[in-house]
């Protein structure tokens, strides 16, 4: 009888340690997501006005492809998006090869990393996608 005692008393103690684990996990998860951007700072450029009959910069165009193809889903940018993977900083460790690799062929980068290959993208998204990463 004693030995139950103590096999549901170590149970027990388990599951709330387990429990308080996943808790203290899941606070450490939402205060990434919630956390609110930066403000940005203030510009005092002034820019002429923009023709409403150019094509986009390959850097916007980038920044449409990043949004349309749902990479926010798993990284970050500026805190927006998926804090699991932040692209804050990566223009300036690695080349444009390296991020096209990334990109198309994360396999050849990192054999087994579980990212999807995008390389169904046209070469014009892809090269966009690419210079607006590398502003990053």
């Amino acid at each position: 009888m004693m030995r139950e005692s103590l096999a549901r008393a170590a149970v027990v103690g388990t599951t709330l340690s387990l429990l308080g684990a996943v808790a203290a996990f899941a606070a450490v998860q939402q205060r990434g997501i919630d956390t609110p951007p930066s403000p940005a700072p203030e510009r005092t450029v002034v820019e002429p006005a923009a023709d409403p009959d150019a094509p986009p910069s390959p850097i916007d165009r980038g920044r449409a492809v990043y949004a349309e193809t749902g990479c926010a889903t798993c990284h970050s940018v500026a805190g927006q998006g998926s804090p699991r993977f932040p692209l804050d900083g990566v223009g300036s460790r690695l080349s444009p090869q390296e991020i096209r690799l990334w990109i198309v062929a994360p396999q050849q980068i990192r054999p087994g990393v579980r990212k999807p290959a995008y390389d169904h993208l046209g070469e014009d998204d892809l090269e966009a996608l690419i210079a607006y990463v590398e502003t990053l």
